[in-house]
């Protein structure tokens, strides 16, 4: 009985594995059609999704499209916003994604620190460099993240951390030029 149920624990974390490879097989390949596709204002489509920019972390060598909307379904597909305006608008545009144990989507994020970069791109091709002011771990409640500064452009990772128990935040801010 033993070996059987090791054998079906196996084949379940082998299950997984492989369907979070695909699916950063998947990501990388949008992302490069989003880099090669002419400047829009209009949403691209990522299966039945809306793509509204990418998301680059070179530290952990994180690059994803960025879905409009949070969804069980797209949180297992991609990076997603989960409130805020467009890419590098105005405000506080908070971004969602698993903390997947392989290191895949937000999976890294506990090795970055303050003053390490993100870099946000919208549509149009426009990049903007933020640089991180704060890492905290919060209750999954706590809305406070959700507040915007005036007149600046910031950008709020959000991901689990404790079994979903709490919330790791990484609050960043546009580094003006």
């Amino acid at each position: 009985i033993v070996i059987i149920f090791a054998i079906i624990v196996i084949a379940l974390i082998a299950k997984k594995y492989i369907g979070n490879q695909i699916n950063e097989e998947n990501n990388a390949q949008i992302v490069e059609e989003i880099k090669q596709h002419e400047e829009t204002t209009e949403p691209i489509k990522f299966g039945n999704n809306s793509v509204i920019g990418i998301i680059n972390i070179p530290k952990i060598e994180l690059e994803y499209p960025i879905l409009d909307t949070t969804t069980k379904e797209n949180m297992r597909t991609s990076i997603t916003r989960f409130s805020g305006g467009n890419v590098n608008e105005i405000g506080n545009l908070a971004l969602a994604g698993h903390n997947n144990y392989d290191g895949t989507m937000f999976g890294r994020n506990d090795e970055l620190v303050a003053g390490d970069k993100i870099y946000l791109t919208d549509l149009q091709k426009n990049a903007v460099e933020y640089e991180i002011k704060s890492i905290f771990v919060t209750d999954p409640n706590d809305v406070s993240i959700l507040e915007t500064k005036e007149e600046i452009r910031e950008v709020t990772l959000i991901t689990c951390e404790n079994g979903n128990k709490a919330r790791l935040i990484i609050k960043a801010e546009e580094v003006k030029k």
